[in-house]
């Protein structure tokens, strides 16, 4: 595991590589397709090339696409905007169908191997070279490769802050906790806490993505647990290790034990801290702008961790790859560097406001004036963690199953079944839905 880091919770999308030649670099060879200097393209010789992409990032691509364009007029991008369960859907059928009609392909960047050992992707490491990776963050780059392979560019990144509601702190005498990093608070010392905040209508603490993979292997990753074996392919005695078994019966005493947790939905947890039902809120980043307009006086605070444990906090996003069966790749190469790297990776940061991977983008955040205070201190202490304590999400073809298994485990552990049989459980279906994979993988 790498811990020095989610999301998820959450997701979005670009990506573009080397100019219109074989090679990486700006000033490479221009394709047949390119007009005279000077001159506009006849309609013959612009290339299109389709993109499928989140419906939550229309505003910040669509202003991308359109500078792209201005700065390439030979080519044309063909965008459609799909809420996430279609554009994951639509992708799974355009790939497996192997259509031609897909050039940039949106890859939630858990199923960068999935997609990889199912020969969707093609590898981008004749666009990008070593050099070239060193503009990200590690984290980001170890979630985009596969088998040494680079399939995937990051187009931004994730990361998860604990809000505190202030005035409900003061109602109860508790101290503010504090923004640095070096005084970051010990999940036991987050429970003492919660303990003195929960009564009436009030609970204590509340996570917001409950019953979710990406906010909650942190958990796991903190007592130095892994949940998958180095192949990506064995869950058994990881998912349900004595490190994992350990960090979820944590997770149960939140709701089953102290009771400082509300057994709610996922979409029912942002209201709660909005609306002074919850006084600590760990939650990605995606929800400032929401707490921003509720008005609260809120403050942030660290991602906690298990004390004696390592520190590992979410990361990941959206990436952006290349279809095996584009009959574009050159293009769609350009077009994912600008966006993850290039002049659009800019754009798309000052457009959306989220976490970027983008290591002179972070580097920015760490020195504008802006980011010193609320609401753009979020974002500064999100990029110091990004460089230092993201842990990625496991590694595997079978993330779906996965997932899909795991987060039943976390609801079936919330809502009261004992830790141990929840995970038994659910590593045992998992391995039995990953043997599918054996040989694809290798």
């Amino acid at each position: 595991m790498k811990t020095a880091t989610a999301a998820s919770a959450l997701l979005s999308l670009s990506i573009l590589a080397a100019g219109c030649g074989s090679t990486a670099e700006s000033g490479s060879t221009p394709s047949a397709s390119q007009a005279p200097a000077g001159s506009a393209p006849s309609s013959s010789q612009i290339t299109e090339i389709s993109f499928i992409t989140h419906s939550n990032w229309e505003k910040p691509l669509t202003k991308v696409i359109d500078e792209f364009q201005k700065e390439n007029p030979q080519i044309k991008v063909n965008v459609q905007f799909n809420p996430y369960a279609k554009l994951m859907e639509t992708n799974e059928v355009k790939l497996a169908a192997k259509a031609t009609d897909l050039d940039v392909v949106t890859v939630d960047v858990p199923l960068n191997a999935n997609y990889t050992v199912k020969g969707y992707l093609e590898p981008l490491d004749a666009w990008f070279k070593d050099s070239d990776r060193q503009v990200w963050v590690d984290s980001a780059i170890a979630a985009a490769t596969y088998q040494g392979k680079l399939m995937t560019v990051p187009m931004n990144s994730s990361g998860t802050v604990l809000f505190y509601n202030k005035e409900l702190l003061a109602k109860d005498n508790v101290a503010f906790p504090s923004e640095k990093l070096e005084e970051r608070l010990t999940w036991e010392q987050v429970i003492e806490l919660a303990r003195k905040l929960t009564h009436d209508d009030v609970y204590g603490f509340s996570v917001d993505q409950v019953g979710r993979a990406y906010q909650l292997l942190p958990f796991i990753q903190s007592k130095k647990g892994e949940v998958l074996d180095q192949t990506g392919l064995v869950t058994t005695g990881y998912t349900n290790s004595p490190a994992s078994i350990e960090a979820l019966t944590f997770y149960y005493d939140l709701f089953n034990t102290w009771k400082v947790s509300p057994k709610i939905k996922r979409e029912e947890a942002p209201d709660y801290f909005t609306s002074g039902k919850v006084a600590l809120f760990l939650s990605n980043t995606a929800n400032l702008n929401k707490i921003e307009a509720s008005g609260i006086s809120y403050g942030i605070a660290p991602h906690p961790y298990f004390a004696g444990g390592e520190i590992a906090t979410p990361t990941g996003s959206l990436n952006l790859g290349i279809s095996k069966y584009s009959s574009h790749k050159e293009e769609a190469a350009k077009f994912i560097r600008y966006v993850s790297s290039g002049k659009g990776a800019q754009i798309l940061f000052e457009e959306s406001g989220q976490l970027p991977a983008l290591k002179s983008l972070l580097d920015r955040i760490d020195t504008d004036a802006k980011y010193s205070e609320l609401p753009g201190s979020v974002l500064r202490l999100v990029s110091a963690e990004s460089k230092t304590t993201a842990a990625p999400r496991p590694l595997t073809p079978g993330y779906l199953e996965w997932e899909s298994n795991f987060n039943k485990a976390l609801e079936d552990i919330k809502n009261g079944t004992a830790p141990k049989k929840a995970l038994d459980d659910a590593a045992s279906l998992i391995d039995a839905q990953l043997r599918k994979y054996s040989s694809a993988a290798k």
